[in-house]
């Protein structure tokens, strides 16, 4: 995790962070595909899945977070900020916040 922290502040550094931060989303979207979307959907709508629609409910990528390490699944440090801000960032997108 420290070397993705590293690696995130030096494109940063280099202008690269709309790169590093369209890859570290792109990241969260496979992990959610992989682990989350059996249960979890993000229409902004309910979809009636087991676990509801995550982009009803307008959580900040912190509480996705906290939620993730509750789930049934086990993910890595990286993966769980991947994926808080990925659903955060694709249920903004959906509800207009």
């Amino acid at each position: 995790m420290a070397a993705a922290a590293a690696l995130t502040l030096l494109l940063c550094g280099c202008g690269g962070h709309r790169q590093a931060q369209s890859t570290f989303l792109q990241r969260g979207k496979t992990v959610f595909a992989e682990a989350c979307a059996s249960c979890h959907t993000l229409t902004g709508r309910d979809s009636r899945t087991p676990g509801g629609d995550l982009a009803i409910a307008e959580l900040s990528a912190r509480d996705i977070a906290s939620f993730v390490h509750v789930m049934p699944v086990r993910l890595l440090p990286a993966d769980v900020d991947a994926v808080a801000a990925y659903v955060h960032a694709a249920a903004a997108a959906r509800t207009g916040h």
